[in-house]
């Protein structure tokens, strides 16, 4: 009698239905009189485990599971089996059935590791996979390692739909598959992100395709041609067992890099590479340092040109990293990026209030004092009730405070823009547009605006010589600001020259280094006694 338990165990050991083959041969000392055959309904995949040619036609007996045939030949036609052998051959097909069935799922499983579903390619550990099997067979020498990112994609889902959104991908990956050779990879790490190992003197053949593909498609019944550009950084391998982690993460430097700067290839160099790692860290601590203190108000005075006294001043943010004071060229930019500059700009905003209801209650002199909003600061649909609650909170006078906002090119932000001016003028609040004549459309600025202060954007008079075409633009802009009630600041002053020129345009007030530079809070206070207001 067969030990079908024996059977199971062994089939155990052999989990892939490739190694099955010694289960099967101990089946055919007991079905001396048979053969068994495993065949895929959909002719995908066949196994013949026993081996011989002298078969009746039609098997003996068959049972079906998961798209596979398990089909029992007889090798004697005139054996007639018995009832209980019948059953023995119909257990040994279902277990056999059963362990192919689950030898599929675990190979899916395992391919899925390593494969992206939606397009097919490897994913980040296939590529990896891959990667290591070339080691040894190529010179990553003579490779580029590529990260590209599909530029306003997700405008391509919000007009065609996720489904035509997942078949452009798919397209977009099939042309890139198409053109790498046998010892390139291309991979899918998901969404819109492609990576690539692709040798160096096939880079410009590689771009063309990345930067400009052509895909179909559907739309109300109608197919369209739609370009999707491929944002590419990359990274030229300089070692020939290079680690693998670099391979993706240099190009994806590069390309984090490109998409900051607007760019559309970038080739990771030290310079870029050692200007991201620093962003990161920056990225990384600014909660921390400002939860420390290290972040802290700077004042910088507006003067009277004339009198040389101080008529207000602008509240700045400097970081004081190990006792150095990092310039806000360094950092703001990278906050602005990542959102969190809302959080700086409210800082400063309330350091700000605090200062000025304590001077208040000290009886010390007060000026108007200013704070810059970042254009990123306006996508928190809460910002005005944040700002004037923080006014509000430390019982400063609207005419105090001046909340500055930096001109807009964009239509859409210029909408918001006004809304919030808006919402200011009715609780009181004194508005001035910063880096006046840089937007979208600085005369509607005049018009639409209800402001109390323009500030002319330094560009305007930092030139070596000022000729009559700035006289005639500065002073269009300065008589006009003049008949509408609203007070013009010239921003950027640093030689006497500038400030004579502005004198003679009618523009009195002015901010810039000729006058002082930013400076901690107590240096500022001891130059208001030193110098004095114009209220004095």
């Amino acid at each position: 009698m067969y030990d079908f338990m024996n059977f199971i165990e062994d089939l155990v050991k052999y989990p892939k239905m490739e190694d099955i083959k010694p289960a099967i041969a101990k089946l055919e000392d007991y079905f001396h009189i048979g053969k068994i055959v495993i065949k895929s309904q959909e002719d995908l995949e066949n196994y013949t485990y026993v081996f011989d040619d002298n078969l009746i036609e039609e098997p003996y007996m068959t049972f079906s599971h998961s798209n596979y045939d398990y089909l029992f030949y007889k090798k004697n036609d005139n054996y007639n089996f018995t009832e209980r052998e019948k059953k023995e051959v119909l257990y040994v097909l279902r277990y056999l059935g059963i362990h192919n069935y689950i030898s599929m799922m675990n190979a899916n499983a395992e391919k899925g590791q390593f494969i992206s579903a939606n397009t097919k390619l490897p994913n980040i550990h296939g590529f990896m996979k891959k990667v290591n099997e070339l080691t040894g067979r190529i010179d990553f020498k003579k490779y580029n390692s590529y990260f590209i990112n599909i530029k306003g994609f997700g405008l391509v889902n919000n007009l065609f739909g996720t489904e035509q959104a997942d078949k452009a991908i798919i397209q977009y990956a099939n042309r890139l598959e198409a053109f790498a050779n046998d010892d390139e990879i291309i991979g899918h790490l998901g969404g819109d992100n492609f990576i690539a190992l692709i040798k160096r003197d096939r880079h410009k053949k590689f771009v063309d395709i990345v930067t400009m593909c052509p895909i179909k498609i559907e739309n109300d019944g109608l197919k369209k041609t739609v370009n999707l550009i491929g944002v590419l950084g990359y990274y030229e391998i300089e070692m020939q067992k290079p680690d693998y982690g670099d391979l993706i993460s240099n190009a994806s430097m590069a390309c984090q890099y490109a998409r900051s700067n607007k760019k559309i290839i970038v080739k990771l160099t030290p310079e870029i590479s050692e200007m991201l790692i620093s962003a990161k860290k920056i990225e990384n601590t600014f909660k921390e340092e400002l939860e420390k203190g290290n972040f802290v108000v700077y004042y910088q005075p507006k003067f009277d040109i004339k009198s040389g006294k101080i008529i207000g001043v602008e509240a700045l943010s400097r970081w004081i990293s190990k006792g150095n004071v990092v310039p806000p060229g360094v950092f703001v930019p990278i906050l602005e990026r990542n959102g969190e500059i809302v959080n700086l700009d409210l800082f400063v905003l309330n350091n700000l209030c605090s200062d000025i209801h304590n001077y208040r209650n000290q009886g010390f002199r007060i000026v108007p004092a200013s704070c810059n909003l970042s254009r990123r600061d306006f996508e928190d649909p809460n910002l005005e009730e944040k700002v004037i609650n923080i006014i509000k909170n430390y019982n400063v006078r609207t005419e105090d405070i001046v909340i500055e906002v930096t001109e807009t090119t964009n239509l859409e932000e210029k909408e918001r823009l006004a809304r919030f001016i808006n919402t200011m003028n009715e609780n009181g609040i004194l508005t001035s547009i910063d880096d006046f004549g840089t937007g979208y459309s600085s005369l509607s600025v005049l018009r639409d605006f209800k402001v109390s202060e323009i500030k002319i954007d330094r560009s305007f008079i930092n030139r070596e010589e000022l000729n009559d075409s700035d006289e005639i633009i500065i002073g269009s802009i300065i008589d006009m600001a003049k008949r509408l009630n609203i007070d013009v600041i010239c921003e950027g002053v640093e030689t006497k020259a500038q400030a004579e020129f502005l004198i003679g345009l009618g523009c009195n007030h002015a901010q810039g280094y000729l006058y002082s530079k930013p400076v901690p809070k107590l240096e500022f206070e001891a130059m208001m006694q030193r110098i004095g207001t114009v209220w004095d």
